[in-house]
């Protein structure tokens, strides 16, 4: 009778330095003590049978074991670390696997010895998913290695490699992310009908045109709910390795066109609240240091991308009430640029990413990560993770970890203009960076995904930095508003850094006459 929650498993890990919550299942009533490291706590079973055990906090540790004891009921974990954990949250580019990273082979070789694991926490949306597909491959805590690198999420495991290699303590990732799937999802219902209400709208008129009876008995009879082995199919397999040509695409499809299932239209990974429900309380209270959030390409979809601010602050208020951690870290990565992919076209995610920036500003304990030199324009999947994990990494060491070093990207705080001066043609527009100690650096001839507005004219300009200013020189006419517009195209690549190397944040601004 006595059972654990499915995280607790064997080779798994613990957060040092906090209190832990250990829970499960035994008879209704009964005590259920727990003890590693030589402390215990101990709970009584309610009347459902379950119970919630909440131990002191606990040195770091690459091995220890787990006691838990009912009555004569005895499970022990074994080979138990104890160290850093990070919730590795969001979709796709989150959920993306070493298996398809650009540096896998190379990074195969050069494992570190600290110690890394990670638990990816299986894709259910519906109640009976679980009990109709195989998931014997999912749900498993995994160390790091030749043979299970493959299955880690690549930008989980370059921020705990960078973060392991600081703090010399064991790291790990618990990946709670699924490819494809939209803010609204990852919340509560209520949340959603708080602040996305369009998203609510929109699920319940696609469920008026459904049988409801007929469409839960389908449910387990569609391939693409079969996610017990994410990201290893075979059309991940074609997709994510590289960025395939429109004819190559053409002969992949025309080829697996029997073998392919079409998206539902609506799938229940779609239905607001549905992954809250069956992923992220699966894993709530477990203590972790805090949380990596990747998600956001597909908040345009309903053409109101300006909604995503306020369901991106709704959803981080939800999971830090789950976890009753008031202020419970978030690492947001800002989205990096793409034009277009398979079909889909980016239609609003500068907005998607101004959004994301406000809730950064509108949130304690939430920063934002930049990635604006690190999309590719024709696919929405980046194949190289390995500095997106380093720069979370980076953030963490100095907003959470407590170094002095410059950790976040050049962010714009002020615009003048200055007028021509006697017997010049151009007049100058500086603009003042914060997060750019030591100098702002231009990478190249010419800086880019810079656009000036007078009028209805773009003017030509010149750049050049001066310690923490950006200067533009250009025949700006007095007396008319100019617009600048950095990264604000659907397509943009970022060479502007600070001394750290991280890249100018997106901004638009309007300067009046």
């Amino acid at each position: 009778m006595l059972c654990l929650a499915e995280i607790f498993q064997d080779k798994m890990m613990l957060q040092r330095e906090k209190k832990v919550s250990v829970w499960g299942k035994a008879e209704a009533g009964m005590e259920v003590r727990v003890r590693i490291q030589k402390v215990s706590a101990q709970a009584r079973a309610d009347a459902d049978g379950k119970w919630k055990v909440v131990i002191p906090p606990l040195e770091a540790s690459y091995s220890e074991e787990l006691e838990i004891c009912a009555g004569k009921e005895r499970i022990v974990l074994r080979d138990v670390a104890v160290g850093e954990i990070w919730i590795g949250a969001g979709q796709s580019n989150m959920e993306f696997p070493m298996f398809h990273e650009r540096n896998f082979q190379e990074e195969k070789k050069n494992v570190p010895q600290l110690l890394l694991r990670f638990f990816d926490v299986p894709e259910i949306s519906y109640e009976g998913q679980r009990e109709a597909f195989d998931y014997t491959n999912t749900g498993i805590w995994r160390e790091a290695g030749e043979k299970e690198l493959a299955y880690f999420s690549a930008v989980g495991y370059y921020f705990q490699k960078e973060l392991a290699n600081v703090l010399k303590v064991p790291t790990g990732i618990v990946g709670c992310n699924w490819g494809g799937t939209n803010c609204c999802a990852w919340m509560s219902r209520e949340a959603v009908e708080r602040t996305g209400k369009p998203w609510i709208d929109d699920y319940e008129k696609k469920w008026l045109e459904l049988d409801e009876k007929q469409y839960w008995e389908q449910q387990n009879h569609i391939r693409l709910n079969d996610t017990g082995n994410p990201a290893m199919d075979d059309f991940s397999n074609f997709m994510l390795p590289q960025t395939p040509e429109a004819d190559e695409i053409k002969d992949y499809m025309e080829k697996n066109a029997q073998n392919m299932e079409l998206p539902q239209a609506l799938s229940p990974k779609d239905i607001p609240g549905s992954l809250y429900e069956h992923m992220v309380k699966g894993i709530a209270p477990f203590a972790v240091k805090g949380v990596l959030w990747y998600q956001g390409e597909g908040e345009d979809k309903l053409g109101e991308p300006q909604l995503y601010e306020g369901m991106l602050k709704a959803l981080i208020k939800d999971w830090r009430n789950l976890w009753n951690e008031s202020a419970l870290p978030f690492l947001i990565v800002q989205l990096p640029a793409w034009e277009r992919w398979f079909g889909l076209e980016n239609h609003g995610l500068n907005i998607v990413r101004y959004c994301q920036e406000k809730a950064a500003e509108g949130l304690e304990r939430v920063w934002l990560s930049g990635s604006s030199d690190l999309g590719e324009r024709f696919d929405i999947h980046p194949k190289e993770k390995r500095i997106v994990g380093q720069r979370l990494a980076l953030l963490a060491r100095g907003k959470i970890y407590g170094e002095e070093i410059l950790c976040e990207a050049p962010r714009a705080e002020s615009f003048i203009l200055h007028k021509r001066a006697s017997g010049s043609e151009k007049g100058e527009l500086v603009i003042s960076f914060s997060n750019a100690e030591g100098g702002l650096e231009i990478k190249g001839e010419r800086l880019n995904a810079m656009r000036v507005f007078c009028a209805e004219k773009e003017p030509e300009f010149s750049a050049r930095v001066e310690g923490n200013r950006l200067i533009l020189a250009g025949d700006f006419p007095e007396g008319i508003p100019i617009r600048l517009a950095f990264a604000q195209d659907k397509w943009f690549q970022v060479n502007l850094y600070n001394k750290a190397q991280l890249p100018a944040l997106p901004f638009e601004i309007q300067l009046e006459k």
